[in-house]
């Protein structure tokens, strides 16, 4: 747990109920995951004026016209049957908006205490919200295992490659090849496949060094990914 020391009681009600309904829902959570959920601030990583809808699961307008994801697509990133994020993994997520999915992985990777923490490097190519997401990471005490970039997403960060994990927050029209070339042997990329409203959610994992393999989770729908390869 890395903030706050503890939760008001309010917000921690408001949390129980959304676990509740994603249960409800039949997503699966472990341990981990439900932990990461009630230590992550929500309510930190949105807008002022958005504070008290922090804990219904929907996406709310950040800035620049983006959005936070909805509470159970993070949930569903972070899952077993999805990024399968482990202590000491090293991560790179591509549109890191307000910095609260980076926050989340973080808790997953790099928990209080442990003594092989890895790393998220959150990429956002946007510079008004790569400043407002390194402020919430700051604020929230994050930052000795989040690094914000004002960046291209869509090219990676190769000078911290190869990566365990590859998340990305963004719909593009195809694989960013570079993505796929900084993938650890054994790790996973995670990116919406598909036009503008509606995308198919797709799980890469190399393989070997030129062979990938691909599952699809089913119909989502992100922001569109900006950039070279957007």
């Amino acid at each position: 747990m890395l903030y706050p020391m503890t939760i008001d009681k309010d917000i921690l009600e408001e949390k129980k109920k959304v676990l509740s309904k994603l249960r409800f829902h039949s997503i699966d959570l472990t341990d981990r995951m439900v932990e990461a959920f009630l230590n992550v601030p929500r309510e930190e990583f949105v807008l002022e004026k958005h504070r008290d809808r922090a804990y219904i699961d929907t996406p709310l307008p950040i800035l620049s016209g983006q959005t936070i994801s909805a509470i159970h697509m993070v949930m569903i990133y972070i899952s077993p049957k999805c990024t399968d994020p482990k202590i000491g993994d090293k991560v790179l997520e591509v549109g890191a908006g307000s910095g609260y999915n980076a926050a989340m992985f973080a808790e997953m990777v790099a928990p209080k205490d442990t003594s092989t923490p890895g790393h998220v490097y959150a990429s956002e190519i946007i510079p008004e919200l790569a400043e407002f997401a390194k402020t919430n990471i700051d604020k929230t005490g994050y930052s000795d295992c989040v690094t914000i970039l004002q960046s291209d997403g869509g090219l990676g960060y190769p000078e911290e490659a190869p990566y365990d994990i590859i998340s990305v927050a963004a719909a593009s029209k195809r694989v960013p090849p570079p993505l796929l070339k900084q993938l650890k042997i054994g790790g996973i990329l995670v990116l919406p496949l598909g036009k503008m409203f509606y995308q198919e959610l797709v799980i890469i994992k190399r393989e070997s060094e030129e062979e990938y393999s691909e599952k699809k989770m089913g119909g989502v729908a992100f922001v569109p990914l900006t950039g070279k390869y957007g």
